[in-house]
C-alpha cells in the first residue's frame, strides 16, 4: 500500500504554555495534539471512532482500524492516523552540554556514519528512534536495540528494529524536528 500519509503540525501559543499549571497545561497539550488527530483523519479520508485507547503498556489501540500516533511538547504538537502501524515523534530543539548523552542514545557505530556528530544528528536519531519505536508500541525501552544505518540525506534516516527496515522522515518546524515512519510512502506535511 503506498498511501500517503498526511501527519499534522499545531502551534500552542506560547502565552498559554507559559499561563497554565502543570495540569491544565496537559489538558491543552491533550486538546490540541487530539485537533491535530482529527485533522489528519480529515486529511487522509478516515473515520477515527472515539474514544480513543492505549494498552497496558500506553501505546495507542487502533481506532476502527486506523492506527493512530502523536506527540507533543510545550509549544508544538504532531499527529497522524494510517491504516497502517504508524509512529510519530516531536522534540524541540534545545542542545544541551553533556556530551554523554550521545552514548545512551547510539552505538559507536551509529554515530560513525557521519564524521562529526552533533546536536541536530542527536535529535534526529532520537526522534527516529522514538518514531519506530512508538509503531510497534514498545516505546523508549528499544532505543538500543533499534539502530541507525544508512542516513540517505538531511531529511531521511534509516532504522533497522525488530528484524525490519523502518525508513523515517523528519520535518523541521519553529525550532521542533518532528519525525515520522513513513516507509516509503510519501508524506504530505500539514501546518495548522
Amino acid at each position: 500500500m503506498n498511501t500517503p500519509l498526511y501527519p499534522v503540525i499545531l502551534s500552542v501559543p506560547y502565552t498559554a504554555a507559559n499561563q497554565r499549571s502543570g495540569r491544565e497545561m496537559v489538558d491543552l497539550l491533550r486538546k490540541t495534539a487530539r485537533q491535530a488527530l482529527a485533522l489528519s483523519a480529515q486529511r487522509s479520508g478516515v473515520t477515527l471512532l472515539e474514544p480513543l485507547a492505549k494498552d497496558e503498556r500506553g501505546a495507542p489501540l487502533p481506532a476502527n482500524g486506523i492506527y493512530w500516533s502523536l506527540s507533543h511538547k510545550p509549544r508544538c504538537v504532531a499527529a497522524v492516523v494510517s491504516e497502517e502501524r504508524v509512529g510519530i515523534d516531536v522534540e524541540e530543539f534545545l542542545p544541551r552540554g553533556q556530551k554523554y548523552l550521545f552514548r545512551y542514545l547510539a552505538t559507536d557505530e551509529e554515530w560513525k556514519l557521519v564524521s562529526e556528530p552533533d546536536w541536530i544528528l542527536f535529535f534526529r536519531y532520537w526522534t527516529a528512534k522514538e518514531a519506530a519505536t512508538k509503531a510497534t508500541g514498545a516505546g523508549l525501552r528499544d532505543f538500543m536495540v533499534c539502530k541507525v544505518i544508512d542516513i540517505p540525506d538531511e531529511k531521511h534516516l534509516v532504522l533497522n528494529y525488530d528484524h525490519k527496515i523502518w525508513n523515517i522522515e523528519h520535518y523541521w518546524y519553529q525550532n521542533h524536528i518532528i519525525s515520522i515512519v513513513a516507509n516509503q510512502r510519501s508524506v504530505v506535511w500539514t501546518i495548522a
